[in-house]
């Protein structure tokens, strides 16, 4: 590799699993200063889970403060702030406490791998003291601190499959969220949410789907909005990413298995902490700057008014919205706080350039997106060699980006031929409908509703919503390299080539075995939940095409309807939910758990060879 793992700026200083009693992989590098004696490291143990029960303790009395209004509270809101910071008091004491007992030299090393906590209270004790919401962000801040701790201290144990932890996360976290939306400050007064009503609003979210049964801007406060839109980009990104953010930022040894999970979790392929560092650095500073971008062109570029507009009455609301439509867009999520998506901005420029754009670089994959800057910055440099190695469109990028332009110019025309041909569309509008609406096959949005196309357009959206977008994206579907393998595959096959091959390479028999094995899964689920819908929706006289048309969407995490979400009984709230959930982390969990059998239950032994008859 031409340098050391310890020379990189990018290797962590040491773990944090210690406190945990487990052993960092990286630990024996440098060792962690500890407290003389076996009871001491008890005790530094104790110490951990205690700061993260008066943490837990010190958010309640926030979330109360925040989720109820003060009519509806039995004590006072200054009491419950109150609370909150002599709970974060107790837990300054206690994380000071051991300082006493560490020694001079180990004293230094403890408050510097505690340097995130210290950081947090001290936000607490000058932000809080003058803004109350600051103490429940420190509140907050810490919570979240223990939990990825302790999530990354598990991953590490190597108890727990990867597949299992990143589908367990995701559950855990539609738990956190619905309760939050169950909050009465969540919804007005005069319009509570139901448990399946927040349940389904909460797995949308967090699988970028954008399907609604409440409105989104008229049925949500601003903090169930704020809600909505967090779980979004906690979705996109994926708590694996998130606890990786804080292993590196806080220089805890991020091991092996760890590692391994990560790459496997995210489905990025990567593997090294090198490669990890990276990864972690360019997910989080893309997206966060392409968002930042996005709002900013979307604030200055609105109109000042449209029909179906959210209220924007003040200069603060402009920005929320900006930025919710921002992160709406690039996390492929489809929420919208407008009255009816973007129909209102049919033709209008930031909604086919400034939204287009941030759906098709969401929808890329991150590891296309870091071999284009890896290209891009060595013609820069006029450098074609990095590290011994050549630097090139990688063969994932070339598919990618070959399928990606087919996919477009194909669903293009063929929803501008059957938008001509079916209804009364004039020519310009079907063109500029067929752009958005190809794009937007793994988004929500839509410019004019899926039920006032034709029946052949209304048939490509289906296609194209079931194929998604990239892998390594937080776009859904059966994923654009496994449509990419599945058509090279049949092509090869009619030129009677017995292996797969793509500009010049040979795609691997695993990788096509997979690619059809995720394929009849997606198919399975899909007919499974339209199956589901046509038993239990029967009474409604619902259309099949509308059923299937509802499937396809929430397992391809498009989010796009035919206007009967919010008309479903119960039954088929909840398969909506599992297609959703599903299409969310199942072709990542199923790709794992190949990967795992690949790795520890490979045969080494071969049956004997024997055809069959198939067509």
């Amino acid at each position: 590799m031409g340098r050391s793992l310890r020379s990189s700026p990018h290797f962590p200083r040491r773990g944090h699993f210690e406190e945990f009693g487990i052993k960092s992989r990286t630990s024996s590098i440098r060792p962690r200063p500890t407290v003389h004696g076996v009871g001491a490291g008890l005790a530094s143990r104790e110490l951990q889970w205690g700061r993260a029960i008066v943490a837990g303790l010190a958010l309640a009395p926030a979330v109360v403060r925040i989720g109820w209004t003060d009519e509806a509270l039995l004590v006072g809101p200054q009491f419950l702030q109150t609370l909150t910071g002599a709970l974060l008091v107790v837990y300054a004491v206690i994380l000071l406490a051991q300082v006493r007992t560490s020694g001079a030299g180990n004293a230094a090393a403890y408050l510097r791998d505690h340097l995130f906590e210290l950081l947090t209270l001290g936000f607490a004790a000058t932000v809080g003291s003058w803004w109350w919401p600051g103490l429940a962000m420190a509140a907050g801040l810490l919570v979240a601190f223990h939990m990825l701790r302790g999530y990354l201290a598990l991953v590490e144990t190597g108890k727990v499959p990867p597949g299992v932890l990143f589908v367990g996360s995701f559950i855990a976290l539609i738990a956190v969220g619905t309760g939050l939306l169950m909050l009465p400050a969540a919804t007005p007064v005069e319009k509570p949410i139901e448990l399946t009503e927040a349940v389904f609003t909460v797995t949308s979210a967090i699988s970028q789907t954008g399907l609604v049964v409440r409105s989104t801007g008229e049925d949500f406060t601003r903090f169930g909005q704020l809600v909505i839109i967090i779980w979004v980009q906690l979705g996109a990104l994926g708590i694996l990413v998130f606890g990786a953010v804080f292993a590196l930022f806080l220089g805890s040894g991020f091991g092996i298995r760890a590692t391994q999970t990560l790459a496997e979790g995210t489905e990025q392929g990567w593997s090294g902490q090198l490669s990890l560092a990276r990864l972690v650095a360019f997910v989080i500073i893309f997206t966060h700057g392409v968002e930042l971008v996005g709002a900013g062109v979307l604030y200055f570029g609105w109109p000042d008014g449209w029909a179906g507009a959210p209220e924007m009455a003040t200069r603060g609301d402009r920005l929320f919205h900006a930025v919710f439509f921002s992160i709406s867009g690039f996390c492929n999520a489809g929420f919208a706080t407008t009255a009816n998506s973007m129909q209102g901005l049919r033709l209008h420029w930031t909604t086919h350039t400034t939204l287009v754009g941030l759906i098709v670089l969401g929808s890329i994959g991150f590891p296309v997106l870091d071999n284009l800057r890896q290209v891009m910055w060595a013609r820069v440099r006029n450098r074609r060699v990095e590290d011994g190695a050549l630097v090139r469109l990688n063969l994932n990028t070339k598919l990618i980006l070959a399928t990606t332009v087919a996919v477009y110019l194909l669903g293009w025309l063929a929803i501008v031929m059957g938008e001509t041909a079916q209804t009364e569309q004039a020519f310009s509008y079907a063109m500029a409908d067929a752009h958005f609406m190809t794009v937007n096959r793994t988004s929500g949005f839509d410019t004019i509703p899926p039920s006032d196309m034709g029946l052949f357009s209304q048939l490509v959206l289906i296609l194209l919503m079931f194929i998604g977008g990239s892998p390594g994206s937080v776009a859904g579907g059966i994923k654009m390299m496994v449509f990419a393998v599945l058509v090279l595959t049949v092509w090869s096959t009619i030129r009677g080539r017995a292996q797969t091959t793509a500009f010049g390479r040979t795609l691997p028999d695993e990788l096509v075995r997979k690619s059809a094995t995720l394929i009849v899964l997606s198919l399975a689920t899909v007919m499974a939940v339209t199956g589901v819908l046509a038993a239990t929706e029967s009474a409604r006289d619902l259309p099949l095409d509308y059923l299937l048309f509802e499937s396809v969407s929430a397992f391809g995490t498009t989010g796009l309807s035919m206007g009967v979400t919010s008309e479903l009984g119960t039954a088929s709230r909840w398969a909506i939910i599992v297609a959703m959930f599903i299409g969310r982390v199942g072709p990542l969990a199923v790709m794992a758990a190949l990967m795992a059998v690949a790795r520890h239950g490979r045969e080494h032994y071969q049956y004997p060879t024997e055809n069959v008859v198939i067509y």
